[in-house]
C-alpha cells in the first residue's frame, strides 16, 4: 500500500508504468543519507548507468514531477516529512583508464551553453536513446580517467592506485561521490577536485541535452560550483588528469590519512564537516568553541565533542533537530564572533 497520500497524482501512475527502472512508492530516504535522517520519498528510483539516470529524468521534467539526483547522500539532509516527488539513486561507477595523447582540444567535444557565471560566495545533443560516449583525447601528463559519477570517491581512487595511476591523494576519504564532490569542489589540505578535472559530462534536464564543459566554465571557487546554482545541471561522469603514483606507498598515505581522521573526527552518523571555514586556513570549530558550543545537543543532534564542526546524529536525531542545532550555532556564533557560518551541507526544503 502506498504510504503518501499527499501529493499521489495521475503523472505519478504514469511514471511508475512507464519508468525503464523499479520504482519504490515511500522509501525511506534516511537509509541513503550518511546523516541517517529524512523521511519518505514518493516516488524512488535507482539509476545504475548514465543511459537510465537520463531517461528517468526525462520521463519525470515531460511531466512535470520534481525530481531530486541522490548519488552518496553524504552532504544532504532531507526533512522528516519527505520528498514530494521523485529521488534517483545514481549509482553508476565504471571507470575507464585512457592513454595519453596531445594537448589540445577533445576530439568531437561538445560546448555547453551555461548561463553567466554569479558571483561565488566567499570564503562551492539532442534528445536520443543513446548517451554519447565521451570522447577520448589528450590532457598531457600520464593520461586521463574517465570516471562515471555516481561512484565514490574512495572507491574510485583506490582502484586508480592499484593500478599505479593517481595524483589526487587528498580525494580518498572525503565521503561522498565523484559528482557530488563536483558540484561542491570537494578537497582539503589546500587541494579541490577543480585541480585535477580535465572536463564534466552535463545532462540538462530542462532542454534534454547531453553536454562537456571545461572546468574554467563551471565557476569554481572553495565549496562552490555554478553548478550548485543550477539543479537542472546533473553529472553524468567526468574526465581526470592522472599521474604516475608508487602504488604501495600511496595505498599507505591514504591508508595513514585515514586513520589520522578516525583518530580526530566523530564516528556517529553525520555529513562530514558541517560548515565551511570562514577563510582558507581558518576552522570553523574555533568560533563554534568560542560560542561555547562544542557538544551543544537539540533531541538527538550535537555538535561533536571530538571536533566541534561536525553536526552528529547522536541517536534518534530528527532532520528538525539538525536544522535548528545548525540556526543556532550560526546566530550565537555570529553574536558572539560577527563571523557568519555557512553550511556545507545541503538541507533540502
Amino acid at each position: 500500500v502506498f504510504p503518501i497520500s499527499i501529493g499521489w497524482k495521475k503523472s505519478y501512475s504514469q511514471f511508475i508504468s512507464e519508468c525503464p527502472r523499479f520504482v519504490a512508492r515511500g522509501g525511506k530516504l534516511s537509509r541513503f543519507c550518511t546523516m541517517k535522517v529524512g523521511g519518505p520519498a514518493d516516488l524512488l528510483v535507482e539509476a545504475k548507468t548514465k543511459t537510465e539516470l537520463v531517461e528517468v529524468l526525462r520521463l519525470a521534467h515531460s511531466l512535470g514531477i520534481k525530481y531530486f539526483v541522490l548519488a552518496g547522500g553524504s552532504n544532504v539532509v532531507f526533512p522528516d516529512k519527505g520528498w514530494r516527488g521523485l529521488v534517483v539513486r545514481y549509482t553508476a561507477n565504471k571507470i575507464k583508464v585512457t592513454s595519453p595523447l596531445t594537448e589540445g582540444r577533445l576530439r568531437g567535444e561538445r560546448k555547453i551553453i551555461l548561463p553567466p557565471p554569479p558571483t561565488p560566495p566567499p570564503a562551492g545533443g539532442e534528445r536520443t536513446n543513446r548517451i554519447p560516449p565521451l570522447t577520448e583525447g589528450r590532457i598531457g601528463g600520464e593520461g586521463m580517467a574517465e570516471i562515471e559519477a555516481g561512484g565514490m570517491l574512495g572507491e574510485m581512487v583506490r582502484k586508480l592506485f592499484k593500478q599505479g595511476l593517481g595524483g589526487f591523494n587528498f580525494l580518498p576519504n572525503i565521503p561522498g561521490s565523484v559528482g557530488g564532490a563536483i558540484v561542491g569542489n570537494a578537497g582539503c589540505y589546500g587541494k579541490e577536485i577543480k585541480d585535477v578535472l580535465q572536463e564534466v559530462e552535463i545532462f540538462n534536464v530542462k532542454t534534454g541535452k547531453i553536454s562537456t564543459v571545461k572546468p574554467s566554465e563551471l565557476n569554481f571557487a572553495y565549496r562552490h560550483s555554478l553548478l550548485k546554482e543550477h539543479p537542472e545541471l546533473i553529472v553524468l561522469s567526468a574526465i581526470l588528469k592522472l599521474a604516475k603514483v608508487d602504488r604501495k606507498q600511496a595505498l599507505k598515505e591514504i591508508a595513514a590519512e585515514k586513520q589520522l581522521r578516525l583518530d580526530k573526527h566523530p564516528q556517529s552518523p553525520s555529513c562530514g564537516s558541517w560548515f565551511k571555514n570562514p577563510e582558507r586556513g581558518v576552522p570553523a570549530w574555533k568560533f563554534i568553541d568560542q560560542a561555547g558550543l562544542r557538544g551543544y545537543t537539540i533531541g538527538g543532534a550535537r555538535m561533536s565533542n571530538k571536533h566541534s564542526n561536525f553536526l552528529v546524529n547522536c541517536g534518534g536525531a530528527k532532520a528538525q533537530d539538525v536544522v535548528k542545532l545548525s540556526q543556532l550555532v550560526q546566530q550565537k556564533v555570529k553574536a558572539k564572533t560577527g563571523v557568519v557560518l555557512i553550511s556545507e551541507a545541503r538541507i533540502v526544503g
